[in-house]
């Protein structure tokens, strides 16, 4: 499969478009095992209620996840995290996720996304550090 059909291939099983106010809107899902570390950092609230504000970032409850799931499953939820981090820096179109109760409604909300994303793309890699 070449790059840009393993890029499409990505982007569809992530995301399924609809059209909303002359901007596309993708809607993103959060598979497994990404879905299942955000779920055990979900600490501070919960994200029917405070959206990613409820996911605690602490590379060491992160780290806590790595280890209780093992290392294939941190490669799968690093590589699906990467992919969801590409579809966000697209700014062509604005992201909502249900699960994570976040939609990029403007760029403020697009930079708390990523800024979330990246501090759990930090924690799952520090777990290679350790």
């Amino acid at each position: 499969m070449r790059d840009d059909e393993l890029w499409l291939a990505t982007r569809h099983r992530l995301a399924g478009f609809t059209q909303r106010s002359g901007m596309t809107e993708l809607s993103v899902e959060i598979p497994s095992p990404l879905r299942e570390c955000i779920v055990f950092c979900e600490v501070e609230c919960v994200r029917g209620c405070c959206g990613i504000d409820a996911v605690s970032t602490d590379p060491a409850l992160i780290e806590a996840w790595c280890r209780r799931v093992g290392s294939a499953a941190v490669v799968d939820a690093r590589l699906q995290l990467a992919e969801l981090i590409e579809v966000v820096e697209d700014d062509s179109h604005r992201v909502t996720s249900t699960f994570l109760n976040h939609r990029t409604h403007d760029d403020a909300a697009r930079r708390q996304l990523l800024d979330f994303l990246a501090a759990v793309e930090a924690g799952l890699a520090a777990d290679d550090a350790s």
